[in-house]
């Protein structure tokens, strides 16, 4: 039974409607409406969307006076209502309301049912003005296995059903939820369940399932849900080893969807190195930097020029040469100086300019003095092995794992490269030896 002031309440819903006939209403009001509920809907949809709060409820009241079970209306309602803050209460009134005229309905009373159990389950303002005496999670329990049977309760339902069972197994609206471990660990099984959907799906089934979301009208609710099984194809294709689909995958998702999506810049990156798609990379990267003009933009533009130079024995393009222009007037910080500093190595290298490379090496070793970061530290003892390598000793390339292992037999050495190679190295952190054995593997390769 609903009291007055619960009944008053309702009128800020915009659907008074509901309890009182019709006829009362002026039909003025509502002929601008077209008959079509499927359109009604979207546009009270569009509206809600579009933060037209007030003109979206006065649709969905039409459609809930004109089709009283129209139940995608109340859910519309609901949405609507949940856009703004402190409506939880008007959204249990609008199902109570709902509900006296159709007691029996099913579908309102589960929902009803539902909002009640979010109450229980942390919204104590709201579960206070429903004025329950008992626990009201068990009623909830009750409630819905009184309407509920075999030939009404549908998969989506039955979800619906054993969540409430399991959080009264975990007594979730009575103990706190911080310190519920029974809770907690159903949390995080069914936080795994959600990653691990896709997990027993084949590529194909992946695709499958992509290409009927992609065939669907462009929304951006559907976006997140794109993006996912965009990343699920690219891994399922990686893992089956078609790099070639992954990667095409990668692009297609660039292309058509987000080119300012990290993730998918970085699939493309590692499938395009990983099959030495050097062209397509740089198509992909020379969009990237037009796009973003940043430090980093150009960085990897560049980086992508230089391996390809290195994996096809050919001279660096004349682009190069802005690039490093437009890196020098970005370079405002010492992780940029290093960055850009280590690629005019490189180059040096590349084109035979030991002299210029090693004069680079060396002072960039005198700002390094005294480090511990391992990672920066190897960057520098690759490329003095490169520079080794390039000039043809190797020797001086094998002698780099000796001086990295104990550096203070060569910190008096005669030899400037070998002496600032010995310094870098001094102060290094031997704690994870996972990183010396990568630098062993690295040089072995050269």
């Amino acid at each position: 039974m609903m009291t007055r002031k619960e009944f008053l309440s309702l009128g800020s819903l915009g659907i008074t409607s509901l309890l009182i006939p019709n006829f009362l209403f002026s039909k003025e009001k509502f002929k601008h409406f077209p008959p079509d509920v499927n359109v009604l809907l979207k546009s009270a949809s569009d509206l809600r969307k579009q933060k037209q709060y007030n003109q979206a409820k006065q649709v969905y009241a039409h459609i809930i006076s004109q089709f009283p079970n129209e139940i995608r209306a109340y859910d519309g309602m609901r949405k609507t209502l949940l856009s703004q803050k402190n409506k939880e209460w008007e959204v249990i009134l609008m199902f109570r309301a709902a509900l006296v005229l159709k007691p029996e309905n099913i579908d309102l009373k589960k929902r009803l049912y539902r909002e009640y159990m979010n109450a229980a389950l942390g919204n104590k303002k709201i579960k206070k003005l429903i004025a329950f005496d008992g626990n009201l999670l068990t009623e909830v329990k009750e409630k819905y296995e009184g309407l509920t049977n075999i030939n009404t309760r549908g998969k989506k339902n039955d979800k619906q059903y054993s969540k409430i069972c399991k959080m009264v197994e975990c007594n979730a609206d009575s103990e706190n939820p911080h310190r519920n471990k029974a809770l907690k660990t159903y949390k995080k099984e069914n936080c795994k369940k959600f990653k691990d959907r896709f997990a027993l799906l084949t590529s194909s089934e992946v695709d499958t399932k992509l290409d009927t979301l992609l065939a669907k009208p462009s929304s951006k609710d559907r976006n997140q849900h794109i993006r996912e099984l965009y990343s699920s194809s690219c891994k399922k294709h990686r893992k089956e080893k078609n790099n070639s689909e992954a990667l095409n995958k990668a692009i297609s998702y660039y292309n058509t969807v987000d080119k300012n999506d990290p993730l998918f810049l970085k699939y493309i990156r590692d499938l395009s190195k990983l099959q030495h798609k050097y062209d397509t990379l740089i198509t992909i990267e020379t969009q990237n930097h037009t796009l973003k003009k940043t430090f980093w933009s150009a960085l990897a533009l560049l980086d992508v020029h230089i391996k390809k130079t290195e994996y096809q024995h050919i001279a660096l393009p004349t682009l190069v040469t802005s690039l490093f222009s437009f890196l020098e007037t970005e370079t405002d910080t010492p992780e940029k100086k290093f960055e850009f500093i280590t690629r005019k190595i490189k180059v040096d290298i590349l084109n035979n300019q030991l002299n210029s490379a090693k004069d680079k090496i060396l002072k960039q070793c005198r700002n390094m003095y005294g480090i511990s970061n391992t990672h920066t530290i190897d960057r520098m003892n690759m490329l003095i092995a490169h520079y080794y390598v390039k000039g043809g000793d190797i020797e001086g390339k094998n002698r780099i794992l000796s001086i990295v292992v104990n550096p203070q037999s060569f910190i008096e050495s005669s030899d400037s490269l070998i002496q600032s190679l010995a310094l870098i190295n001094q102060n290094r952190n031997f704690a994870k030896i996972i990183h010396t054995q990568n630098l062993q593997r690295l040089i072995s390769k050269l």
